[in-house]
């Protein structure tokens, strides 16, 4: 990582601790909600911006996170602080099973049997009533009291969200990562040359789930509940948005434009009944004269 962008992160990140100083308690929830939601783009771009697969089942994985620690709490399986190591590592099991039928296909079909997976494990959590309380969810005081509190909690995710990041970010940037940039410019080339592409792809959709299921966890400090919207194909397509928006060719593209978009998101909500149209039409802007995203605005930006 080059000095000015090591001088950036951390600059950020010493704004991100002050925050709940000076922040007001319902715009320290939103930037907390932003911080689960990068992560959540970041682990979704490892396949879409790194491995150019395009998948509409990453909610799957975010929702298995949350009701980990959901369930957990409600039948009285582990207490949180054993639930919540475990929904990553659950939801990137689940990835890897999952993965190893969707990706015998290929683009489209890809994506949509990913989307089709998702709609899978939505029904199944709004079915299985006496395991998962259906369509009403699961609410209660499923996180320790020293996280309900606004300050603490968000530590806790910050501090969460900034390891994971930096996981990923070396990740990304390995000799792993440069593979999978490999296998999404010329996947036929990638494989004449000996590398096992399918092995990498596999790794890396199972690697995306398990830190979205980490992301879905974190949603559980954050709201104390877990219902099936969570894992419907709708909320798949948030992150590949957000890190359309921030700009898909850098790790940090997903990070910017989870800001942006949370922010975002807030404010129209309040102003609009009409918010989706709104941002539809500024993907489409961003679409059509930034197709880079908002990294794409700064000079020396880092490239995929």
């Amino acid at each position: 990582m080059a000095t000015k962008a090591r001088l950036g992160v951390g600059f950020a990140l010493l704004l991100l601790i002050a925050a709940p100083w000076v922040l007001p308690t319902a715009w320290l929830l939103v930037l907390e909600n932003a911080l689960v939601l990068a992560l959540f783009a970041a682990a979704t771009n490892l396949l879409v911006g790194w491995t150019g697969l395009v998948s509409f089942g990453q909610a799957a994985f975010y929702g298995i996170g949350a009701y980990t620690v959901a369930l957990a709490w409600l039948h009285g399986i582990a207490p949180f602080w054993l639930a919540f190591p475990a929904a990553p590592l659950i939801a990137g099991l689940v990835a890897l099973l999952t993965g190893a039928i969707a990706l015998r296909a290929r683009k489209l079909y890809f994506a949509l049997l990913t989307l089709a997976f998702s709609e899978l494990f939505y029904v199944l959590a709004e079915q299985l009533y006496d395991i998962t309380n259906g369509a009403n969810g699961i609410f209660g005081a499923m996180v320790p009291d020293l996280l309900v509190s606004p300050r603490p909690g968000f530590y806790f995710t910050l501090a969460v969200v900034t390891a994971a990041l930096a996981l990923l970010h070396r990740i990304c940037h390995s000799p792993f990562g440069l593979a999978l940039q490999a296998i999404r410019e010329r996947r036929v080339r990638a494989e004449a040359l000996g590398l096992a592409v399918a092995h990498h792809e596999l790794a890396a959709f199972t690697l995306s789930g398990a830190f979205c299921g980490l992301a879905g966890a974190l949603y559980v400090v954050h709201d104390q509940t877990a219902y099936p919207e969570l894992l419907d194909w709708v909320k798949s397509g948030e992150p590949v948005i957000v890190a359309v928006i921030g700009g898909i060719s850098s790790f940090a593209g997903p990070l910017w434009g989870a800001l942006f978009y949370q922010i975002a998101h807030d404010a129209l909500v309040v102003l609009t009944r009409d918010w989706q149209l709104v941002l539809g039409a500024l993907l489409l802007l961003v679409v059509l004269f930034r197709p880079g995203g908002i990294v794409s605005l700064f000079p020396g930006r880092e490239e995929g």
